[in-house]
């Protein structure tokens, strides 16, 4: 991504969920896409060791 500043986009990294936790996620979505009929992401993250800010 051309232009693109520290800040915006290595801020964030995605969170290491242990696999019952990502099933408990996966599982939450698929809850709330069979109760709204819409696609749903539920995304993890933490701040990153590398933090311009």
């Amino acid at each position: 991504m051309e232009g693109k500043t520290p800040f915006e986009f290595d801020r964030y990294t995605a969170a290491n969920l242990s696999p019952e936790l990502l099933e408990r996620v996966t599982s939450l979505e698929e809850d709330i896409r069979s109760a709204t009929d819409k696609d749903v992401v539920l995304i993890a993250y933490e701040e990153s060791d590398h933090n311009p800010a």
